[in-house]
Parts: structure tokens; C-alpha cells; sequence
């Protein structure tokens, strides 16, 4: 809708004014004089009041001209502060009006742009199911709420952003079923070990570090054994009970357990043991 409203035509009594110094070549030939005067002056002990006394002399004189520059700046300044102060008062008129206006159309925005916010979010949660992924997975992008954004362009923004959340889920199960299984074959909890993978650690580093702990599991019992080995040597068997033949204490003796479990636990549990150098037999079938 085009405006009606207008101003009224005027127009500014402007009208340059004309500064100039009389007499100004009488005046810089008197100015040159003065500085011809104390230009080469040499400067010592001997003459040092005679250098205070015209270096004061010389800045009375520039002082002087400095005081009525200032003077016909202010006099020039003067139509032009009345006029400024005359525009500025229009302008502040207009301004009682444009402010209010300017504070509802930013509520408008910032309501707009909430409920193209629910908008997106509500889309978010209607597509997420369709890709496996949970809507707080979604980080919304600030363009998706842009006036100008379509509902097919942010439509295809949010299949990007779940398309690329679903294939890090698919690559993560990957990743834990294949670390599973590899600490499972040598009796090792995987739950550790998946942890630093949902943390974003490396599945082949992962890999490598399941390796160096069986080596360690592995070295451990072997010196295990060849401690029990060695302790055997001054050990004696009385019934249920060993004891070491130099102090006759009891070092150890049998006790039958009956222990309900499953087969991973078991797994685990007979690793410790085998780490620990205890001693066990399987008993029925």
C-alpha cells in the first residue's frame, strides 16, 4: 500500500560564508619574522632564562592566533547548531511514533519465529521414527526457521541431518557387536570396552588395546603359576588342608561351592580364577 503521507515542501536559507584575514600577508610576514628571530637561538647554560623567556614569547603569539581561530569557529558554528537542534526535534517527533512500531514488529518476529520453531519441531518428531533416531538427536539448524525457508527445503535438511544420525547408529552397532565378540573369545566383559566406544574411541584402537590385555591377563598367569609352583615345593597336603613346612601355617584349603550362573559370568569367573592361580575342578556334568 502505497503512502499518502509526505512533507510539505522547503527548502534551506543556506548561504557559505566568507572567512578572510586582512591584512594577512602583513600578518604572515610578522609570523616569519618572529620565527626567523629565535629559529637558529642555541640553547646552554649561558642562555638558558634568555631560551625560557622567548620560547614563552613565542607561544603568547601562537596562543593569540590559536584564540581567534576558536572565536570565528564558534561564530560560524552557530547557524548551523541552531539548525541541527531544529531538525533534530523533527526528527525526534517522528521517532515517538517509529519506536512503538519498531517494538511490535519485533514481538511479530520473535512470535513468528516461534511458531515456525513448533513447526520444525513438530516435523522432527514426525519424521524420526521413519529413521530410527530420537528427535532430541536433532540439532536444529537456525536457517530451517528463516521466513524464506520452504517447508521441502527444511523437509530435506532434516532428512540430511537424521540420514547422517542413523548411519553413526548403524556404524556404532557394527562397531559394538564386533568388539563384543572379540572380547567375549578370550573371556574379557565387553562393557567397558563398548563404553569407550560410545565415547567416540576408535574400534581399531579398541582392538589393540583388548590385545595388550590379554598379553598382560596372560603374563599375569603365568607368574601366578609359577608362584604356586614355587610355593608348592615347601608345602605339605594334610586332608582338606595345605601348610607351609617351614611355619606350619594353613596357606590353604578345599571348599566345595555350588554356584548358579550364566555362561558368560561363568566365563568370566573362570578367567579370574585361572588369573589368580586358583585352583578348581569341574564336578557332574
Amino acid at each position: 500500500m502505497e503512502s499518502d503521507l509526505q512533507l510539505p515542501d522547503y527548502t534551506i536559507d543556506y548561504r557559505p560564508t566568507v572567512i578572510s584575514i586582512n591584512n594577512f600577508d602583513q600578518l604572515k610576514t610578522a609570523v616569519e619574522a618572529y620565527a626567523a628571530k629565535y629559529q637558529n637561538l642555541a640553547v646552554s647554560t649561558s642562555t638558558e632564562r634568555e631560551a625560557k623567556a622567548s620560547r614563552a614569547e613565542l607561544r603568547k603569539l601562537k596562543a593569540a592566533l590559536d584564540d581567534k581561530r576558536k572565536e570565528i569557529k564558534k561564530k560560524y558554528a552557530e547557524p548551523y547548531v541552531v539548525f541541527a537542534n531544529q531538525i533534530k526535534d523533527l526528527e525526534a517527533t517522528l521517532d515517538a511514533s517509529i519506536n512503538p512500531i519498531d517494538v511490535g514488529l519485533k514481538e511479530l518476529e520473535e512470535h513468528q519465529r516461534q511458531t515456525r520453531l513448533e513447526h520444525v519441531t513438530a516435523l522432527i518428531e514426525e519424521m524420526a521414527p521413519n529413521y530410527h533416531v530420537e528427535p532430541n538427536e536433532v540439532e536444529i539448524d537456525p536457517t530451517w526457521l528463516n521466513k524464506s525457508a520452504s517447508k521441502k527445503k527444511v523437509t530435506e535438511g532434516i532428512a540430511d541431518v537424521m540420514g547422517y544420525i542413523k548411519k553413526q547408529h548403524d556404524q556404532l552397532e557394527k562397531d559394538i557387536n564386533a568388539i563384543t565378540k572379540y572380547a567375549q573369545a578370550y573371556h574379557i566383559d565387553p562393557a567397558g570396552w563398548i563404553d569407550q566406544l560410545k565415547q567416540g574411541q576408535d574400534v581399531n584402537y579398541l582392538i589393540q588395546a583388548i590385545d595388550d590385555q590379554v598379553k598382560r591377563n596372560q603374563e599375569a598367569q603365568k607368574q601366578a603359576e609359577a608362584q604356586v609352583a614355587a610355593d608348592k615345593v615347601n608345602q605339605v597336603q594334610k586332608g582338606n588342608q595345605t601348610i607351609d613346612k617351614a611355619t606350619g601355617e594353613v596357606v590353604s584349603h578345599s571348599v566345595v561351592l555350588k554356584i548358579t550362573t550364566t555362561i558368560p559370568e561363568m566365563n568370566l569367573l573362570k578367567a579370574y580364577m585361572d588369573n589368580k592361580g586358583i585352583q578348581y575342578e569341574r564336578v557332574g556334568g
